[in-house]
């Protein structure tokens, strides 16, 4: 007989991959169609979904929570990419974009240290309805959300299709990045959910962990905007984040305190924020025709080590679970000591000098 315990680990790390999984096999398909028609009834239509799906969470069976997860999976996959493709449409100069995105991606983080807390909130006065606060918040988005208070894409902002400006080396870079981030900060949420990361925390200190994960994302926002290194220094920018995040995973395997992996927590959070805004930013080109495909694709991406992570840290096995984190961390490593050869100096000048 399976003991209780497994088959409730087994169901958290399948739930937690159920929903990226969606969203990886969605996104691309939803940037591809936003290239193609108008991107604003898509936008609206996937804030509706996730609305009734989130309203639905609560006291249901397994089968229909898995459902429901992948459901919203589905949503969030055009979600994020398409709010994105909205603000590189809206605005006039690479600053002003990456402005819109560092805001864009705060709010996307603040979601992240809200939840949990709104959950814990909520429980204890809707048990059989916790995420009916966020389910109403997303109801009014969707039905208040107008075609016309959102940019359209015009034909300024297409150019030949056989055109070759974009780098695929620098695009594949991107996408590798995105998945290490995801991945290390899904590993991260795992190891709190399903083993406490070898400490003893109760759900109310697991919540506190996520939120704090969340409070460094939405700092990492708040510091870059400030900076200015996205668009004057995205190399250096990229390469720092990724010698803190593999040291934040290494860290994570044997903290001393709870004080310690809350620290551990922030910095994982800020680093892997701070990653998703400089591929998400360098990776759209409003002027392009598929800049909807390429941010579905960066999505996909990110989804793609959500997922992975759960699922490596399944197979792995009771105590075996580190080797998944010094891979990720080992991938941060050689990736931050090959970037300078990955995304070259001239093509960073390149992309400072060309428009939006």
């Amino acid at each position: 007989m399976i003991p209780v315990a497994a088959t409730h680990d087994f169901h958290i790390v399948s739930l937690s991959a159920s929903f990226p999984l969606a969203a990886l096999g969605l996104a691309p398909i939803w940037g591809w169609l936003a290239d193609r028609m108008d991107y604003r009834v898509l936008l609206r239509i996937a804030l509706l979904v996730l609305a009734a799906t989130t309203l639905a969470f609560g006291s249901t069976d397994l089968a229909t929570l898995y459902l429901l997860r992948i459901l919203s999976g589905m949503a969030s996959g055009a979600i994020i990419p398409l709010s994105l493709l909205a603000a590189g449409f809206r605005a006039e100069s690479r600053v002003g974009r990456a402005r819109l995105f560092t805001w864009l991606t705060s709010f996307v983080f603040l979601g992240d240290l809200a939840g949990p807390l709104l959950t814990q909130l909520s429980f204890p006065l809707l048990p059989s309805a916790p995420l009916f606060p966020l389910a109403l918040a997303l109801l009014l988005a969707g039905c208040l959300l107008s075609p016309s208070q959102l940019p359209k894409r015009s034909r300024s902002h297409a150019i030949p299709r056989r055109s070759n400006r974009d780098n695929n080396r620098k695009t594949a870079t991107l996408l590798v990045i995105t998945i290490i981030a995801g991945a290390a900060l899904a590993a991260l949420h795992i190891g709190l959910l399903v083993t406490g990361q070898g400490l003893p925390l109760d759900r109310e200190a697991i919540a506190f962990m996520l939120s704090l994960c969340g409070v460094g994302m939405l700092a990492a926002q708040i510091a870059q905007a400030r900076l200015g290194w996205l668009v004057r220094r995205p190399v250096d920018l990229t390469r720092l984040m990724l010698l803190v995040l593999a040291i934040g995973l290494l860290a994570s395997q044997n903290p001393r305190s709870i004080l310690g992996l809350a620290g551990i927590a922030f910095l994982l959070g800020w680093s892997a924020a701070s990653l998703r805004l400089v591929t998400s930013f360098w990776i759209s080109n409003r002027s392009s025709r598929v800049s909807g495909a390429r941010l579905g694709l960066q999505h996909a991406a990110a989804s793609i080590g959500q997922a992975a992570a759960p699922i490596g840290l399944a197979l792995a096995g009771v105590g075996q679970q580190w080797v998944i984190t010094f891979t990720l961390a080992a991938a941060a490593l050689i990736v931050a000591l090959s970037l300078p050869l990955l995304w070259q100096e001239g093509e960073r000048t390149s992309d400072r000098s060309s428009q939006p």
